[in-house]
């Protein structure tokens, strides 16, 4: 799903500007933040005003949310609902869902891993009904896409690969079918900001597209081999069904041995980074 970041929140000499509700207001350093102040924050902030986003499938709501005199944004999807069946290469036909639940689920599985690329997210109701609510990312350059379109630069090119590297695993461990350079985001420092993670964890045991698994850091292959349907379990709680965590596992065997294979064939050097 693409998103128009013109709509994001702009921190100027300590001034949150808004062009979503056209707001100025003093705000603290939102990249000191740690995880657990935004999601307390996400879970627990008044939300004093909504606007949907004219862009997006799901047509997401973005709400101002407002906590003991601090105000942020954030991305807000109720989305729920079962999409046409996922066929494996193998002939596997699977069903396939569209649901806010995978956001929080890629979000904790992301802090299981230690990669911290995934924008924090918590489970929270909107107008009665179930949904997530996603940190609005601070600091925005643009959208990977627009890097493509205007062709910037990483001023560490090879760092700038080694994410997008990161990212495909990622993506292939959660079998997100709906990656795309419109969520995939660009702060200003240059750092990835995976958002939108809706069409995601479908009960396919394998790997989907070994085509996008190229390099692996030797950090995320130790903490990707450290996972336990125990401790997936006990990150996401009941946003993921039993046998989508066994998938999950599955495909984390899978990829796990991918690596080894190409490592013993290129050479390590060729496929593991630190």
């Amino acid at each position: 799903m693409m998103i128009d970041r013109r709509f994001a929140l702009v921190v100027l000499g300590g001034l949150l500007v808004s062009p979503v509700f056209g707001a100025a207001q003093a705000q603290p350093n939102f990249s000191a933040y740690t995880d657990a102040e935004k999601e307390t924050l996400l879970l627990k902030g008044t939300i004093v005003s909504t606007k949907t986003l004219p862009h997006g499938v799901t047509k997401p709501v973005v709400a101002e949310l407002r906590l003991d005199g601090v105000t942020h944004a954030a991305k807000v999807q109720t989305i729920d609902k079962v999409l046409p069946d996922f066929f494996g290469e193998d002939g596997t036909v699977l069903p396939s869902h569209d649901s806010w639940r995978y956001n929080v689920a890629a979000y904790k599985l992301d802090r299981l891993l230690k990669l911290n690329m995934v924008a924090v997210e918590v489970a929270r109701s909107f107008h009665g009904v179930p949904g997530s609510f996603s940190w609005w990312t601070d600091d925005v350059k643009g959208e990977d896409a627009q890097r493509m379109k205007e062709n910037w630069t990483p001023p560490n090119p090879e760092d700038f690969e080694r994410q997008r590297a990161l990212t495909k695993v990622f993506d292939e461990l959660i079998i997100n079918i709906d990656r795309n350079y419109g969520n995939i985001l660009i702060t200003n420092s240059w750092r990835l900001v995976l958002i939108d993670h809706t069409r995601s964890f479908v009960a396919y045991p394998k790997i989907r597209n070994k085509e996008n698994l190229t390099r692996c850091s030797r950090a995320l292959m130790a903490n990707m081999s450290a996972l336990t349907a125990k401790s997936v379990t006990d990150a996401v709680q009941n946003l993921l069904t039993t046998r989508e965590v066994a998938a999950l596992i599955a495909r984390r065997d899978r990829i796990v041995e991918f690596f080894k294979e190409e490592a013993a064939k290129k050479g390590e050097g060729s496929v593991f980074f630190q």
